[in-house]
């Protein structure tokens, strides 16, 4: 199960990504409609379920550290960028123009996400 969440959280990861990368190749609007919408949802989504994913990894079946293995302190610096990304989103919600630290953050997070899952 914990594998399961991990994968989940990675997939509504990459698709929080998917704005940066439109606005960047600037294909049809249309096909990515869906993503520029629901950012903000897919992003709590994703942190809530990677916020279950580390803890159920950390405590395992028998208390706290005994599910943990070898990459744990990649995702738990990996769960803190993501944390700083979400804190950094909801402060400059309604600022403009928007902060680029959140973007620096979240492509800071990127290479983490890739450390921890290789």
């Amino acid at each position: 199960m914990i594998k399961i969440l991990g994968w989940i959280g990675l997939l509504l990861f990459l698709s929080t990504l998917i704005p940066f990368v439109m606005r960047r190749l600037r294909p049809r609007r249309a096909a990515a409609s869906f993503f520029f919408r629901h950012h903000h949802s897919l992003a709590l989504a994703c942190f809530g379920v990677l916020t279950l994913h580390g803890l159920w990894a950390l405590l395992g079946r028998r208390g706290w550290g005994w599910g943990a293995r070898g990459d744990t302190i990649s995702g738990v610096i990996a769960w803190l960028a993501v944390l700083a990304a979400v804190a950094l989103a909801s402060v400059a919600a309604r600022r403009s123009p928007f902060p680029r630290a959140h973007c620096r953050v979240a492509a800071l997070l990127f290479f983490l996400v890739l450390i921890h899952v290789l």
